[in-house]
């Protein structure tokens, strides 16, 4: 482990840097950070691109995670409240929330007369905490509110129907309650705004996929960065007496989704009211119906399903570099337009509709209104935390910021997989990336001492015949580059699945919607992206890398008793990775762990596996990569070294996810960035529109 003079490790180690010392030089400004951002601005600053004196909690399951979000919303409350007549309305802090699915009805009450079971149809809440309820209370209580929801396109929502009507209904029940307090208090600004983003790369399948949330309402000052949506399906209640990481399911999942128009228990009335939802208008082609499915219940349960992830509470200055990001993206240059809840076509790619008219000024092409300035906080701790993103490149921009769009979780992860010596794990979606497979195999090629564990879901979402195709090829690749059996002794790969849990009925798949890493006992990276191309170069995505001996290290150990059931004893001596390994894979392996098996795919024969409940796993997905694994970047970039001699450094290994990071940051030739050019055209020529709208009806992925 490289550390500084102090004993901790070193962020110039383990964290990436500026490109170019020079600011002013052609690879410098700030790269690779998105010019115009805050983060780019430290350059010139002198400031490191990380922020230290940070606290994190790493947070294991959507249940953990989902009620420290709702304590954090009901602090914020209390405290603009305590406010009072001092302050007004509309000056008593911010909430910013970005998700790629809010489902409204999302109950995040554990206190209520139904507690976490199904509520009665006649229930009443003590307090409101469903999603949406928690947001009408906050600006009822003064908050200023502004949430970036991503908005599938017209010919997205052919098969996401149901996610665009939500994130619709969402959009009106604010734009009512809004309209209500700015008049019930004399306002002469909005409360609360949703902005419907389409501001997506031009492949059809793209999509906003970040996950965060920044309170900052006088002492509370928090923000949130994961795979948790404050959505259905995602609180897997923790079993009385057993192990708190893996519970008894989410009762708001499969069949027992709540029906929108059936209501939800209110509570208390707040300034404003209740605004009407859901919102449907009789010439809309689809109605709002109760939420689809996110699972196969052959595989997952028709109910109470079992969903695994996790997600990070930060405290420190990395909370206004986090409020600085959404800032950034919500002023991205698009075509500008106001929301009409009365309207029947939502429209296409690289566009935004605002609740309100008062965020944008100058027309469908004029510009965003600025957030307030973040204001800097002191340090509360000792982590070292650094923001990545994956922003994609769109032609059509011509200022700052992201004109070149942003791709540091990819050269982030490129970089820390580099240093990692003894141990990474990787809890993902779906790895698919044979990028990353190939540099996992070359590392471990390299350094006899270290070992991987990869950790995925037992089987697919909506789509699974494509879906574990596609992971089939990373194994695949990760295995043939590994060549002999004593490398692969050193990589387990696994599936969460339940083997038993109290009274629980057994045999039944669990889904890790994990996208977070460790690199040896120090760095943890926990967000929004997958280990997949449309994660690394399409989709907005956000992590954050978490340098922390003390914070990997539990989460480690913790990681260990959610598979295992044999908690990690804290060794981490000379060797530790090793013997982690060997105990992670042998309980699996043995069939000791009760919530994970062998995955099959990584096997010199996988044949056609079943799962343990004797479902058929297919990989026979036909889908072309262009819809399934899009790129913002134009393509051959990821199957190519740089042409340039004088950029040096150039790994020189086409189609490794160390390669394709030095072609995107550090191959150019004087101001000339050949393989950093946007994707305008994705579908291959000789496809009619015709065949893509045929093609895109079956697009449909659970990100």
């Amino acid at each position: 482990m490289t550390s500084d003079r102090n004993g901790q490790p070193d962020p110039r180690a383990w964290l990436i840097g500026f490109t170019s010392a020079d600011p002013n030089a052609s690879d410098g400004d700030g790269r690779p950070w998105g010019d115009g951002t805050a983060v780019a601005r430290r350059a010139r600053e002198g400031r490191a691109p990380w922020d230290e004196g940070c606290r994190v909690t790493a947070m294991i399951g959507g249940f953990e995670t989902l009620s420290a979000i709702r304590d954090t919303f009901e602090a914020a409350i209390a405290q603009a409240e305590a406010m009072g007549s001092r302050v007004p309305p509309g000056s008593r802090g911010h909430v910013y929330i970005a998700d790629w699915l809010f489902n409204a009805m999302r109950d995040l009450s554990t206190d209520n007369a139904w507690g976490t079971r199904p509520w009665g149809a006649n229930a009443t809440a003590k307090r409101d905490q469903t999603a949406l309820g928690l947001v009408l209370r906050m600006m009822s209580a003064g908050i200023t509110v502004r949430m970036l929801l991503w908005m599938p396109t017209t010919l997205q929502a052919t098969q996401m129907a149901q996610h665009s009507l939500e994130h619709w209904s969402v959009a009106t029940a604010i734009q009512e309650h809004n309209d209500k307090l700015v008049k019930l208090w004399n306002l002469s600004a909005p409360v609360g705004i949703v902005a419907l983003d389409l501001r997506t790369a031009a492949p059809l399948t793209a999509s906003l996929h970040q996950k965060t949330v920044v309170v900052r309402v006088a002492d509370v000052n928090v923000a949130y960065c994961g795979g948790v949506d404050l959505a259905f399906t995602r609180r897997d209640v923790p079993a009385l007496g057993g192990y708190a990481l893996v519970g008894n399911g989410d009762w708001q999942s499969g069949s027992q989704i709540p029906d929108p128009y059936k209501g939800w228990p209110k509570g208390p009335n707040f300034p404003g009211g209740y605004p009407p939802y859901p919102w449907w208008r009789a010439l809309w082609v689809t109605k709002p119906e109760r939420f689809p499915e996110d699972l196969p219940a052959n595989v997952y349960g028709a109910t109470d399903c079992r969903w695994f992830d996790q997600h990070l509470r930060l405290e420190g200055p990395i909370v206004a570099t986090l409020e600085e990001q959404f800032s950034e993206r919500w002023v991205i240059q698009t075509r500008l337009f106001v929301f009409d809840r009365d309207g029947a076509d939502i429209g296409g790619d690289n566009q935004v509709q605002f609740t309100s008219a008062a965020a944008f000024t100058g027309g469908q092409f004029g510009t965003i209104n600025p957030l307030p300035v973040a204001r800097r906080l002191a340090a509360v701790g000792d982590a070292v935390v650094q923001m990545w993103r994956t922003i994609p490149l769109r032609g059509e921009r011509s200022r700052p910021p992201f004109v070149r769009g942003e791709f540091t979780i990819l050269a982030g992860i490129a970089h820390a997989l580099t240093r990692t010596t003894e141990l990474v794990t990787i809890w993902d979606q779906y790895f698919w990336s044979v990028p990353l497979a190939r540099l996992l195999a070359a590392r471990l090629l390299s350094s006899p001492a270290l070992h991987a564990i990869i950790v995925l879901p037992p089987f697919g979402t909506t789509d699974t015949a494509n879906e574990l195709r596609l992971r089939k090829v990373a194994l695949r690749a990760l295995w043939d580059d590994l060549k002999t059996p004593q490398n692969r002794a050193r990589v387990a790969v696994v599936d969460v699945w339940l083997r038993e849990l109290g009274k629980a009925q057994p045999n039944m798949g669990i889904y890790n919607h994990s996208k977070a890493q460790t690199y040896d006992d120090v760095l943890l990276v926990c967000g929004s992206a997958n280990m997949n191309r449309r994660s690394f170069e399409c989709d907005a995505e956000l992590d954050c890398a978490v340098l922390h001996q003390t914070t990997t290290r539990g989460h480690l150990a913790r990681l260990s008793t959610v598979a295992t059931k044999t908690p990690w004893p804290g060794d981490f001596a000379a060797g530790w990775g090793a013997r982690y390994f060997t105990a992670f894979r042998d309980a699996v392996v043995n069939k000791q762990a009760p919530f994970a098996i062998v995955d099959p795919f990584f096997a010199e024969n996988p044949g056609v596996p079943s799962t343990p409940n004797g479902i058929p796993i297919p990989t026979d997905g036909i889908k072309p990569d262009f819809l399934f694994e899009p790129s913002s970047i134009v393509p051959p970039h990821d199957a190519n070294v740089c042409q340039f001699p004088e950029a040096g450094g150039d790994p020189k290994a086409p189609g490794r996810l160390d390669e394709i990071t030095f072609l995107l940051e550090r191959c150019h030739h004087g101001d000339a960035w050949p393989w950093r050019r946007p994707e305008t055209n994705p579908i291959p020529i000789g496809f009619t529109l015709s065949v893509v709208k045929l093609m895109a009806m079956f697009a449909r992925l659970t990100l």
